[in-house]
């Protein structure tokens, strides 16, 4: 609703692009495109705004069927690149419905598929598992057989019970107690935009009822393997020693490498976590994600391995809180908070297409953004190591910093996985730009 009521034209979506072998057979693909929007509840319902009010609307399975539509034969790469972005931000818009949209790129041998949603109805696990069910359900209709894929919940239906508990939340619940405790004494809505963005690893900021123009900052992406698969596993066994999982760890060392640079011994973020709570979600496409609080005291360590244990103790002291929706907990308290740096992991080796992403070069997507204050960070862990995920704003100063957070982090944990442990030290230079 908010979306609509200003008119944004900035696109949040995610994707997914993996390629097949073997020349595109359409009515296979169609078919196979059909039985996954009958699988996916969320990809057959939609909201629209009636008398000022949402109110929901959901098909049955087999009354959405796919219309397919001759894009064009662009002449380049570049060509091909603008068409299909194009596609996919006019395709993903939440003011239209279906918010979704398939791409495919015919090749003699092969062809690729991209396919991309609007974030509210697709989150990062979604896009983990989305590609291999559109192959499996493809490969099996051009079998002749059935796909063999597990059963899901409804998304719909996750969404009523999320709401009912929400509503039945209240102020003295221990998630909301959680958030209280990480905000700063004056949250009141009159704070001066940026007043809080400024201060170095500040993840939180309350803005007024305007926005600043100055946010429009196209946003920049990058991606770097920090750990390889053999790494990774050592970096988790130093963990697991002292009783903590490899987010702790990781944690640890970007917590670490913010304070060497400058910006305080008191590290904090804001952590997004995942409510599938029950098996029927595992594979359920919707947006199932929660935020808690991360808070860190760098100061009297002196060794990485030092903070593992209070890094894994925090995660678990905090990870109630997004068990209420932030939204919820906003109302709760009076607040109008905004997200300006988060840190964010996913253990995706256990999907049942990771042994073959390699094969089919698969690729997760995401839109471009325009901020000038969002530094949002994803570590994914999959059969191939570990790999760190930023977006951050395009400008010469938080570029910069991002490249000097990342490669010394990088050696950081290199160090760590070599000798089970690092030592902390100063560097000099200004701080860093979150």
């Amino acid at each position: 609703m908010e979306h609509s009521r200003i008119r944004d034209r900035r696109h949040y979506w995610l994707g997914h692009a993996f390629r097949i072998d073997g020349p595109l057979d359409p009515q296979a693909w169609r078919t196979a495109f059909d039985a996954w929007i009958d699988r996916h509840e969320g990809l057959r319902s939609h909201v629209a705004i009636e008398g000022g009010q949402p109110a929901r609307y959901t098909l049955p399975p087999g009354d959405i069927r796919v219309q397919p539509v001759d894009a064009g034969a662009p002449t380049s790469t570049m060509a091909t690149y603008r068409l299909v972005h194009g596609l996919l931000d006019d395709g993903t818009s939440p003011l239209r419905w279906p918010s979704y949209v398939a791409v495919t790129i015919a090749g003699r041998d092969s062809f690729t598929v991209v396919f991309a949603a609007d974030h509210s109805i697709m989150d990062g696990y979604s896009t983990v598992s989305t590609g291999g069910e559109l192959h499996a359900l493809y490969n099996a209709v051009r079998a002749g057989k059935s796909a063999q894929l597990c059963d899901t919940g409804s998304y719909v239906d996750f969404c009523q019970d999320e709401r009912v508990r929400a509503t039945a939340a209240t102020a003295d619940d221990p998630a909301v107690q959680t958030w209280r405790t990480f905000f700063p004494e004056n949250t009141e809505n009159t704070l001066p935009c940026g007043t809080l963005s400024k201060v170095a690893a500040a993840p939180i900021e309350f803005t007024g009822p305007a926005e600043a123009s100055s946010r429009r900052v196209p946003q920049r992406n990058l991606s770097v393997e920090v750990l390889d698969a053999d790494a990774a596993d050592a970096a988790a066994s130093v963990a697991r020693e002292q009783g903590q999982g490899l987010f702790a760890a990781l944690l640890a060392a970007f917590a670490v490498t913010t304070t060497e640079l400058g910006a305080g011994r008191d590290f904090r973020t804001v952590i997004p976590l995942h409510t599938r709570t029950e098996a029927q979600w595992a594979d359920t496409l919707g947006w199932f994600v929660g935020l808690a609080p991360f808070q860190l005291d760098c100061g009297p360590a002196r060794n990485l391995a030092e903070l593992i244990q209070p890094a894994g103790e925090e995660l678990r002291r905090t990870r109630g809180a997004a068990t209420v929706p932030f939204g919820r907990v906003c109302e709760l308290l009076g607040t109008r908070p905004r997200i300006s740096f988060m840190v964010s992991y996913m253990d995706v080796r256990g999907a049942q297409s990771a042994p073959t992403w390699v094969d089919t070069n698969t690729r997760w997507l995401r839109s471009r953004n325009v901020s000038a204050d969002e530094f949002f960070f994803w570590f994914v862990r999959t059969q191939q190591g570990v790999t760190l995920n930023m977006r951050y704003p395009g400008t010469t100063k938080a570029t910069r910093d991002i490249h000097r957070h990342v490669l010394r982090m990088r050696d950081l944990l290199a160090e760590f996985t070599r000798y089970g442990d690092a030592r902390i030290r100063p560097i000099e230079g200004a701080p860093l730009s979150w």
